[in-house]
């Protein structure tokens, strides 16, 4: 949706309009400067009485849901535009090791017989 109002804007600026890769631009697509979001965000928090942890944060949590999820690592790397997948591995080892640790947990809890009743077939 987003994209679709920049397009528009484009076209609005005709040969003014300067094409880039980025989400937040000015009014005729050139890149923002890079504080600019993150001081409105700031100060939407403020006006909201929200707790400001920084843009950077919904990053961190959009991974964490993801690996959480069981996402394997090559997709979660592949979502946040990581070159390799090396750096996501590095940044987010801890978290792979939980979600290991749950996986492990479960097949543990699903293959214990020992604590089971079993009921025989038409009792």
């Amino acid at each position: 949706m987003y994209k679709n109002e920049q397009e528009n804007q484009a076209l609005q600026c005709g040969d003014k309009w300067i094409n880039s890769d980025r989400l937040f631009i000015k009014w005729n697509g050139e890149p923002m400067y890079n504080g600019k979001s993150y001081s409105w965000f700031r100060l939407f928090c403020e006006r909201n009485e929200i707790s400001f942890h920084g843009i950077h944060s919904f990053r961190h949590t959009f991974a964490s849901l993801l690996v959480n999820q069981g996402v394997d690592i090559v997709t979660v790397s592949g979502a946040l535009g990581h070159s390799a997948v090396s750096t996501t591995s590095n940044i987010y080892c801890h978290m792979l090791d939980e979600a290991r640790a749950k996986t492990t947990d479960a097949i543990s809890t699903a293959l214990d017989f020992s604590n089971k009743k079993i009921e025989p077939k038409g009792a």
